[in-house]
């Protein structure tokens, strides 16, 4: 018997595919910059408030999964990496906010590593309802 997914699960199991392969993406974006020693240019930037959006829409999801579903097995733990993932670029981007050379665009694509690295554990303790 295959399991049914419902409309719900797809659109969030796909919303938490785009936050891992866009932060990822716009991560070695922030390495390859840092790599060539060039200044931050502000397409980076605009990428980087893009993994922010796509985070927030993924926590607003989470949420409304977590009021339908009920809890996790370790509420705590799930909520802190919901936390996690959407704080996680702004505390990087207030780190490094003065440094636009290679070591402040290093920081940012840490943030947005633990965005991904994050996300995926995030998915990894939901409830499976």
């Amino acid at each position: 018997m295959t399991p049914r997914y419902g409309c719900r699960q797809i659109v969030s199991a796909t919303v938490e595919a785009i936050v891992i392969t866009y932060a990822l993406l716009v991560a070695g974006a922030c390495l390859l910059t840092a790599a060539l020693g060039r200044l931050r240019p502000p397409l980076l930037v605009l990428a980087l408030v893009g993994v922010e959006l796509v985070a927030s829409v993924q926590a607003v999801l989470d949420l409304s999964r977590l009021a339908r579903d009920g809890r996790p097995a370790d509420l705590s733990t799930h909520v802190a990496y919901l936390l996690i993932t959407v704080a996680a670029l702004p505390v990087a981007a207030g780190s490094v906010q003065m440094d636009r050379g290679r070591w402040g665009t290093v920081g940012l694509a840490i943030g947005c590593i633990v965005v991904a690295a994050v996300s995926v554990r995030l998915h990894q303790t939901a409830p499976s309802g």
